[in-house]
């Protein structure tokens, strides 16, 4: 009854608090908000040393043992190749040491629109679907379409960016998401990651925070909870000019790369592509091509409308 009897005189104070204005809402913390919202995002780019955490928290099965965490850093370079008043396009390049040699991969990108009333959802066997929000859930909202190595959709979702004193955020709705790079190869007992994923703009980066939970779409089962803390700070103690000149070789590539990938978004209400085709993935086909354009060669934009193409079904 004490417990019950504080908990109430709380929820009192902070009402009255918020009635007085002694707490910012979220429509008074943010005037003026696109500018800002932009200006977060654009913070995102620079040099990074990363620091990736996942730790699996909460047996949601019977019996189910949770994983050892997993840890790995890495060095990045986010670059902005497209910045237009209602789109950011932000692209991860990753330093990757193989032994003695630093070995350079083009990684995940992220495509940020501005009240963009169309999302595509993932359903799981490589396949998304169209979805299209009502005005009011799209007003003030940028949508974040995350990207795979080889500029195929991986997931995307809707949320505002918050600006508050010295913090701004962005936090997604619920999305569903494929298995995760570190456990695609490794793991067959969940089909799709769902997750909340909130980005937090910090003195010397930014952080990726994930609330994540490992579904079972079939059974409408969860395996566990997970919690991802990925870490950038910024960095500029290494030697970035193999990454950098990887850029200036390939990024008009890329970019016919994701004019296919648009061209298909915008086409199809869903979106699906086949797991091999002849004998090849869709990562090492679209890589493959990039190595030769990086030694030099000049491709046509058909050779890269040829290859989405075969893929997508």
């Amino acid at each position: 009854m004490v417990a019950y009897a504080v908990m109430k005189e709380l929820s009192f104070a902070l009402a009255s608090a918020l009635l007085l204005g002694c707490l910012p809402t979220i429509e008074a913390a943010q005037p003026g908000s696109f500018h800002k919202d932009r200006k977060a995002i654009l913070s995102m780019a620079g040099k990074f040393d990363v620091e990736f955490t996942f730790r699996e928290t909460v047996p949601l099965v019977a019996g189910y043992e949770l994983k050892k965490p997993y840890r790995a850093d890495a060095l990045e370079i986010v670059k902005v190749v497209e910045d237009q008043e209602n789109l950011i396009v932000l692209q991860h390049i990753l330093l990757a040491e193989v032994g003695p040699v630093m070995q350079v991969v083009k990684h995940w990108g992220q495509v940020w629109k501005y009240e963009d009333p169309v999302i595509v959802e993932y359903q799981g066997e490589r396949t998304w679907k169209k979805r299209t929000l009502k005005p009011s859930e799209v007003k003030g909202t940028w949508t974040q379409l995350v990207t795979q190595v080889d500029d195929s959709p991986r997931y995307e979702s809707w949320g505002k960016w918050t600006h508050e004193g010295n913090r701004s955020a962005w936090t997604s709705k619920d999305t569903c998401r494929p298995l995760p790079r570190r456990e695609y190869t490794k793991r067959s007992d969940y089909d799709i990651l769902r997750a909340v994923n909130r980005h937090v703009i910090t003195p010397d980066g930014w952080v990726h925070e994930q609330e994540n939970r490992k579904w079972v779409k079939g059974e409408n089962k969860f395996l566990c909870h997970e919690t991802g803390l990925n870490i950038y700070r910024r960095y500029d103690q290494e030697d970035f000019s193999k990454a950098e000149s990887y850029w200036e070789a390939t990024s008009e590539f890329w970019q016919h790369v994701r004019t296919e990938w648009r061209k298909v978004l915008r086409e199809h209400e869903t979106i699906s592509y086949k797991k091999e085709v002849e004998g090849s993935s869709l990562i090492r086909s679209t890589f493959s091509l990039a190595k030769k354009v990086q030694k030099g060669e000049q491709l046509s934009q058909k050779v890269i409308q040829d290859l989405v193409d075969s893929f997508t079904e």
